[in-house]
């Protein structure tokens, strides 16, 4: 087990689990996005996925930023007006 999950474990509610991995993931994705307002969207989708997922992908940078450009290709296929030009 990871320290992320080991941590994570300690964590009881389920809300609090999620805030704790998205406070962890924003500036990872602001880092490879480098928008806010998308980076928002696309950690939201992330969120999305289970905790085990989650710590796996942010323990791993290349399979974090594979999932970072699927999710917001997803995004910008459905919203395009969302992204800066």
């Amino acid at each position: 087990m990871s320290s992320l999950a080991s941590e994570l474990a300690s964590i009881s509610s389920p809300e609090q689990q999620k805030e704790f991995l998205g406070n962890k993931l924003f500036p990872l994705v602001l880092e490879r996005v480098k928008h806010p307002d998308i980076t928002s969207k696309v950690t939201g989708e992330l969120l999305e996925l289970d905790n085990d997922e989650l710590c796996r992908l942010i323990d791993s940078h290349d399979a974090l930023s594979a999932k970072i450009d699927e999710v917001k290709t997803e995004i910008e296929a459905c919203e395009p007006s969302s992204f800066p030009k």
